[in-house]
């Protein structure tokens, strides 16, 4: 049986959230049901994590997440978070890819 990729999702959260939660479930469901095992935590932190004082805690939360992934996927327009996540999936020598195209985004500073 082959391996699945796991891919996390980086995605806008902060402005606003309910839209871009259920955008990233539409995401999260196509990569399932693609063969892909999505990591998404826009609909899985905020269960149990308050974004607006724990902002912190997400982000750390996200960055280990990033760790256990072999691909990040990047979707929209990159935020400050996600920044963080494509610089630190670059850091480990994960692959940085569109999420739309699958094309690998470039070095250097992410797209805006």
């Amino acid at each position: 049986m082959a391996k699945r990729i796991i891919a996390y999702v980086a995605h806008r959260f902060g402005g606003a959230p309910e839209l871009n939660a259920q955008r990233v479930r539409m995401l999260a469901r196509t990569l399932a049901f693609s063969g892909t095992l999505p990591i998404a935590p826009q609909i899985y932190l905020p269960q149990f994590i308050e974004e607006a004082t724990e902002r912190d805690l997400a982000l750390r939360m996200c960055l280990a997440l990033v760790a256990l992934s072999d691909e990040v996927r990047v979707y929209g327009e990159v935020s400050p978070g996600m920044r963080l996540e494509i610089a630190e999936a670059r850091r480990l020598g994960i692959p940085v890819v569109d999420g739309m195209s699958g094309a690998p985004l470039p070095k250097g500073e992410p797209p805006r």
